[in-house]
């Protein structure tokens, strides 16, 4: 009797069992209906490009946003009804183009803010671009802060990028580059040092033009499209669901509320609105970790001034001299008494 070859083996227990080929296409995303309600109309007259958005997790309610384009790399607080509460200015920075924002909590828990100056519309800027990081303002005053930077480059040529996306759990970032026809993923080294040029990793493709993104906390991918975002299972998987964003009349920025449970997206223009989609439980996580005590800068200026001269040897010095003293009349006391 002839033995069954390895093949016809194969497709006897395919046909036995049913089974599904391993490299079988993935089912395709779920469509998610949004309740998308609006959440605030941005009031300055000075933001008139609003190109990204970060909730603040230390200020309940007020949500950071910046202009597109070149000049001083310059921050809004903007509270709940649409004020701003504060402007904070990166010292010494100017800006090329400002394209994108973000933060992250770190495991002492101190507040960042992340500054992306990424824009490159003609891809001219040859010798990369920057990333601005600073601590969050404790108070909302306006301010001016310095900032760390952190000269970014692709390992491809330069890349125009209006999405920075932080790894709540680790910190980990990746930009996302942006033409006509799509884009790709690209992840920054772990660590990233001031001053020299960091060089990016690509990661994978996306073939849609993204405007903005966010990594949720349970690792998810969300990336904003004009008219659509999607969700992705990571930041190298697949797209899982698809979620139809609000009119906007150029929609450029995505934040997440900071306790996990709200969606929120910004557009350009003057009086630009802000959206709120409250998230299905599917989706909502609760944060990672929440901000502790923050340093006070007063006290970190302090402890870089020059400290008095002590006065301990002075002291020990009087007080030697005084014993001494008190020996010698001790011993012509007991002279007199002789």
């Amino acid at each position: 009797m002839r033995r069954p070859t390895l093949l016809s083996s194969a497709l006897l227990a395919l046909a036995l069992t049913g089974a599904v080929p391993a490299h079988a296409e993935p089912a395709p995303p779920a469509q998610v209906k949004a309740a998308w309600k609006k959440d605030r109309v941005v009031a300055d007259p000075k933001i008139t490009e609003s190109s990204g958005l970060y909730a603040s997790p230390l200020h309940p309610g007020v949500v950071w946003t910046h202009n597109d384009g070149a000049g001083p790399a310059t921050l809004y607080a903007i509270g709940p009804d649409g004020s701003t509460r504060a402007t904070v200015t990166i010292e010494g920075a100017a800006a090329v183009d400002t394209e994108a924002m973000g933060g992250f909590v770190d495991q002492r828990g101190n507040a960042l803010i992340y500054l992306a100056d990424t824009g490159d519309n003609d891809k001219t800027r040859t010798a990369g671009v920057t990333l601005f990081v600073f601590p969050e303002p404790k108070t909302l005053a306006d301010t001016t802060v310095t900032a760390e930077r952190y000269p970014i480059v692709y390992p491809d040529g330069p890349q125009d990028s209006e999405a920075v996306l932080v790894n709540p759990s680790n910190g980990n970032l990746y930009f996302v580059s942006k033409t006509t026809s799509g884009g790709a993923v690209y992840a920054a080294p772990a660590s990233l040092m001031p001053g020299v040029p960091n060089r990016l990793e690509k990661l994978v493709p996306v073939p849609h033009v993204i405007s903005d993104g966010l990594i949720g906390y349970d690792g998810r991918m969300y990336l904003r499209g004009l008219a659509k975002i999607r969700i992705f299972s990571g930041v190298t998987g697949q797209v899982v669901q698809t979620v139809d964003a609000p009119k906007q009349p150029q929609g450029e920025s995505m934040a997440l509320s900071a306790d996990g449970t709200t969606l929120l997206v910004g557009s350009e223009g003057e009086k630009s609105e802000i959206y709120s989609w409250a998230l299905p439980e599917d989706l909502v996580t609760g944060p990672i970790r929440k901000p502790g005590p923050q340093p006070d800068p007063n006290a970190i200026q302090q402890s870089g001034k020059a400290k008095e001269p002590s006065r301990l040897p002075q002291l020990m010095l009087g007080g030697a001299a005084g014993l001494m003293v008190l020996i010698g009349l001790g011993a012509i006391v007991r002279r007199l008494r002789r």
